[in-house]
């Protein structure tokens, strides 16, 4: 897919979107006008060596990782970490793991010279099954 297409595919638009209200709207609740690092990049630093120690998402051994992502997370967004917190944690990761995000920063990278980004799915896919796994429905 090229960048034009996604650039005219209303669900990728309406993803896009989404994130950028998303992490709008954790700005707003801030009071502290630093960018903060994202949900994604605290999955990739916090989750990433559990990945690449082969732990299985599901196992007890991964609980210490998802408890310092939520609790970071929680931090960082002012909020209790709690159910709530979890499923939106995960609707956002969900949502900033499209493939079709990545494929669009590739171009960008691409098309503006910029060092193409590390590809954050299999850290985020590791989390999200992680998270779901200790988050009643």
């Amino acid at each position: 897919m090229e960048l034009a297409e996604l650039s005219r595919d209303p669900d990728f638009r309406a993803s896009l979107r989404r994130m950028a209200e998303q992490h709008a709207a954790e700005r707003a609740r801030s009071d502290d006008p630093v960018v903060r690092r994202d949900a994604a990049a605290l999955v990739r630093d916090l989750a990433g060596p559990a990945l690449a120690a082969g732990l299985d998402p599901a196992s007890p051994e991964a609980d210490p990782v998802v408890a310092a992502v939520t609790a970071r997370y929680a931090r960082l967004s002012g909020r209790p970490d709690d159910v709530d917190l979890r499923r939106r944690l995960s609707s956002l990761l969900e949502t900033a793991n499209d493939p079709r995000r990545e494929r669009y920063l590739r171009l960008l990278s691409v098309i503006n010279g910029w060092t193409a980004p590390d590809s954050l799915a299999p850290a985020l896919d590791w989390f999200i099954r992680a998270l779901r796994a200790r988050t009643p429905r």
